[in-house]
């Protein structure tokens, strides 16, 4: 299971066959945002942010595997602990 998901200048990648580009990934979202509803009742979320976002489920489409998913650095890009 990963402890965060890719923030900038990284990315995921599958140890067990060196996928880089497809994944599938189950989160939770906790968000905050501001609904306007018109006097016909149609809704619009304005402003929506999310305030936390938890990993479920990375799992490798390639191969299909979840335990060998992780996070790795964007090549020639400056993670996000270094900017």
């Amino acid at each position: 299971m990963l402890d965060h998901l890719p923030g900038p200048g990284e990315r995921l990648r599958c140890a067990a066959c060196g996928n880089l580009t497809r994944f599938d990934v189950v989160t939770s979202r906790r968000t905050t945002g501001f609904w306007h509803y018109t006097v016909g009742g149609e809704l619009t979320v304005e402003d929506q942010r999310d305030l936390a976002v938890q990993a479920e489920e990375v799992r490798c489409r390639w191969c299909g595997s979840a335990a060998d998913v992780e996070v790795v650095p964007v090549i020639d890009e400056p993670t996000s602990a270094e900017r």
